[in-house]
This record gives structure tokens, C-alpha cells and sequence, in this order.
């Protein structure tokens, strides 16, 4: 009780404030709000690109810093993810997704939620974000294919949907979603490719 009355009174700083979270953090449960502590401590220590120590978290004034809310969040989801935590890593992604931010954020995000989704082998959630990472392409190529240096990499989530495509036995539309990755001039696999012809002739 006297804890949660100090905090009351306790200058609100850090990265919180820098990037205007604390209203965020605050309405969090204490068990999410000591993850988001955890994780962002660990990630002080472990990584040496990260410019911040613990005590940036909550205090200390934090200026020019390069993250967004969306970011920031997803940062400390992929040290989640990394210590195999993925309950975790998971709602803090999701978390990160409810953010303000630009569709090349959502589809980095998106994209390691696939990852995730496919080291648990969910086929389920794996076909969800995989859906909403594709509806989302046309929104993030121009910016995918800027980072990328002109031409746009493998994009997981195409990968991943031939695959549940064909899984199901859906050649045909596998085969039209493999088309319109050419058309796009999305990198296709070959041998996935002649597979599925195979399979729909």
C-alpha cells in the first residue's frame, strides 16, 4: 500500500515518457507490468545496440529516442521470443500492433508472429497472421522494396500460405496466389512451383 502511494508521487520519466506509454503501462495488471519491466532490463543487458540501461525504463529524462510505441514494444517482444517465452512474446507483439505505426511496423510484426506461430507448429494462427500480413501487402511493398534496395525479398507470409494451401489439398489456389507473388515480382521457389503443378494437372 505505501509502495503504490510513493508511485503516485514518483516523477514520471524514462522511455515511458519519451515515447508517452505510461498511460499504457499504468493500466496494465502488475504481472504485465513486471514483464515489460523484465524484458526491457534484459534487453539493456544483453544487447549491445540497445543505448539504454534499466534505470531508463520509468525515470531519467529520454530525448531523440529512434524507437516508435510500436517499436519499442516489438523490441522487447523479440527478446521474448529469443528467451522462449512466447506467451509473452505474443501479447506484447499484439500489443505493439495496437499502436500507432506504419504498415512496414504491422508487417515486421506480423512477420515474427509467423515465426512464432510456425516454431509452435499452430496452423491456425499461422494462417491468421499469414492472411493479414498478405491483405496487408499492397500497403508496405513500396516500403518493403526501399529497404530491400529496390526489389523485394521472400516474403514469409506468402511462403507460409502455398504451404497451408497445399496442405489442404488447395493446389489450384496455391497456384493463383504463387502467380500474383510473380506478377508482384515477389521472390517464388522454383521447386515449390513445379510441385504444385504437378499436383493440380
Amino acid at each position: 500500500m505505501i509502495g503504490k502511494v510513493f508511485r503516485i508521487f514518483k516523477e514520471k520519466g524514462g522511455i515511458l515518457k519519451a515515447l508517452d506509454l505510461w498511460d499504457w503501462y499504468e493500466k496494465l495488471d502488475i504481472q504485465k507490468q513486471k514483464i515489460v519491466k523484465y524484458y526491457f532490463s534484459l534487453k539493456s543487458i544483453k544487447s549491445m545496440r540497445f543505448p539504454y540501461r534499466a534505470k531508463h525504463f520509468d525515470s531519467g529524462n529520454v530525448e531523440n529516442t529512434y524507437y516508435t510505441k510500436r517499436t519499442f514494444l516489438g523490441s522487447l517482444a523479440q527478446m521474448a521470443l529469443l528467451e522462449g517465452d512466447t506467451k509473452n512474446a505474443e501479447w506484447l507483439y499484439l500489443e505493439a500492433l495496437k499502436m500507432e505505426g506504419n504498415p512496414l511496423e504491422a508487417h515486421m510484426i506480423l512477420n515474427d508472429l509467423l515465426i512464432l506461430a510456425q516454431k509452435e507448429k499452430d496452423f491456425d494462427k499461422m494462417e491468421k497472421y499469414a492472411k493479414a500480413d498478405v491483405e496487408l501487402f499492397d500497403e508496405y511493398k513500396e516500403s518493403l522494396k526501399e529497404k530491400n534496395g529496390g526489389t523485394l525479398p521472400h516474403i514469409n507470409s506468402f511462403d507460409a500460405l502455398i504451404y497451408l494451401l497445399e496442405k489442404k489439398g488447395y493446389y489450384t489456389q496455391a497456384l493463383e496466389l504463387l502467380s500474383y507473388m510473380e506478377r508482384e515480382s515477389i521472390p517464388v521457389y522454383e521447386e515449390t512451383k513445379i510441385r504444385l503443378k504437378e499436383k493440380s494437372s
